[in-house]
């Protein structure tokens, strides 16, 4: 059974470096990320690689030596190494962990809104208001923990609803948490 950091999980979610993607390993529950802008050379580079050799021989035999002679689950690998694993050589391995929107943390907060019993109407127009602009996570708790002032309760809920996230999304993988 591998074991998955949810926390970890959580963080690369709410990552929104635009050019880095995250993955989670399901082999061994390590999150590791990649440089969109290096993948695209790398992919190039190793597309350009992969002509030559099916070129140089159709032995598929040999092939798999050498995948499994370079690419050995236990060794260092650098940015470029690894981006080749995860877009060729094993890439079941690797599932690009989602990004939280904007738009989901909106909709949490206006789920929370409605969870809390009797909470103000107007109150509930004026933070829709506040953050209906707002792109960042920070500026939008801000704005709610201002309104409401129940920083503890609110981050027990959040933290609840993207746990829960995380542990269907897992399941999807065809993973119990």
């Amino acid at each position: 059974m591998v074991d998955f950091d949810i926390d970890e999980i959580i963080r690369a979610m709410h990552e929104k470096a635009e050019d880095i993607t995250y993955y989670l390993n399901k082999e061994t529950g390590e999150i590791v990320y990649i440089d969109e802008n290096i993948a695209t050379g790398v992919e190039d580079e190793y597309e350009q690689t992969l002509t030559a050799l099916e070129e140089w021989s159709t032995d598929m035999e040999d092939d798999d030596m050498y995948h499994e002679k370079i690419y050995s689950p236990n060794e260092e690998v650098d940015e470029k190494e690894l981006i080749k694993r995860i877009r060729f050589i094993k890439q079941d391995d690797y599932e690009p962990i989602p990004t939280l929107t904007i738009l989901e943390i909106k909709k949490i907060i206006e789920q929370y809104m409605d969870s809390v019993k009797g909470f103000n109407k107007d109150l509930k127009v004026t933070i829709k208001t506040s953050i209906s602009n707002l792109n960042n996570l920070e500026e939008i708790e801000e704005v709610l923990i201002k309104h409401i002032g129940d920083k503890e309760r609110w981050d027990n809920y959040y933290q609840t609803v993207i746990r829960n996230k995380v542990q269907n999304w897992l399941k999807g993988l065809g993973y119990d948490s």
